[in-house]
């Protein structure tokens, strides 16, 4: 072996990944040539994995976001480059650092903007993008509250004529409210508790789930929250959908779980068919299988059974 072939081998071997990726090769040998000696590797090879790993050293996310960024920013960018800059950045923003790093070169307000665009699947995309740059993250949140993003999203929900589009944009706004009680005001201040119960009732079961579970999330982190559905009527349209439903699904659960935490906070008087509809739905639970509906079903039968507006009916 020459000398230089040695000193490129050296450079290689001491790259801080060259040992996950040789574990690897070696793993994911094909069984049928799992006998077979190891072989040097050939400089073909050899050039193919300097240049992963050269790449891998180089690379720079900040600067990977801030080209889709400029690109999202051209009017003349096509509509594909568009679609992949946006699945990249909902990706990136997942990570902590990389949705700060969104948010200070002036990302999300590019993205924001696509909220407005009239292509769909350009709206359901900038959607996500906030709804993975906000979570656990208080100036994202702010920033979302502050301008008018959590009102375009709120407005999507309500009237997007894409059912992808309401989906996703409800989505964020359930990342962008919960546990979070500067942006949760904000949502009551602009009404979004009445295009929530409008969700709740949509015949679309993926929305209506997101929308039960946001109603729930609410009224168990809040119980001003509890006050404010409970004073809607929320109770009825939730036993409604367990008479309804006719398998035992995340919607069911999540129901339960808001009509628990209602009736734990306020002086619920229950629907006079309430406690029937709940042994109906008692008798459906695998005692294995959905331990915790069977629980809260359990719950809410004795609370019913002890309260005084139920005496005549389930007595």
């Amino acid at each position: 072996m020459s000398e230089g072939d040695g000193g490129e081998g050296e450079n290689l071997a001491n790259h801080p990944n060259w040992n996950a990726i040789l574990q690897w090769s070696l793993r994911y040998q094909d069984e049928h040539r799992s006998a077979e000696p190891l072989q040097p590797m050939d400089q073909e090879r050899r050039e193919f994995l300097e240049r992963v790993l050269g790449d891998m050293a180089n690379a720079n996310p900040a600067r990977e976001m801030g080209k889709r960024v400029e690109l999202l920013r051209k009017e003349d960018s096509s509509r594909e480059d568009c679609i992949a800059a946006l699945e990249e950045l909902a990706y990136s923003a997942d990570d902590l650092d990389e949705a700060n790093d969104l948010y200070l070169m002036g990302g999300l307000h590019v993205c924001s903007a696509y909220i407005k665009n009239p292509d769909p699947e350009l709206q359901a995309l900038a959607c996500e993008v906030i709804a993975a740059a906000v979570q656990n993250n208080e100036k994202i949140v702010n920033f979302a509250t502050e301008t008018f993003v959590l009102g375009d999203l709120l407005k999507l929900v309500d009237g997007a004529q894409s059912l992808n589009v309401r989906t996703k944009s409800l989505l964020a706004v359930s990342c962008l409210v919960r546990g979070n009680r500067t942006a949760l005001a904000k949502f009551n201040e602009l009404e979004g508790y009445n295009v929530l119960l409008r969700v709740v009732q949509s015949e679309h079961p993926r929305l209506r789930c997101k929308a039960v579970f946001l109603v729930s999330s609410l009224c168990t982190e809040d119980s001003s929250q509890c006050e404010l559905y409970h004073s809607m009527g929320v109770i009825d349209q939730f036993f409604a959908y367990l008479y309804q439903s006719e398998e035992v699904d995340t919607t069911l659960l999540y129901s339960l779980r808001a009509i628990t935490s209602i009736s734990d906070r306020c002086s619920v008087s229950f629907p006079t068919p309430s406690g029937e509809i709940l042994r109906n739905l008692l008798k459906q639970l695998d005692s294995q299988q959905h331990e915790e509906e069977r629980s809260l079903v359990e719950n809410l039968l004795r609370k019913i059974r002890t309260s005084p507006a139920s005496d005549t009916v389930e007595r």
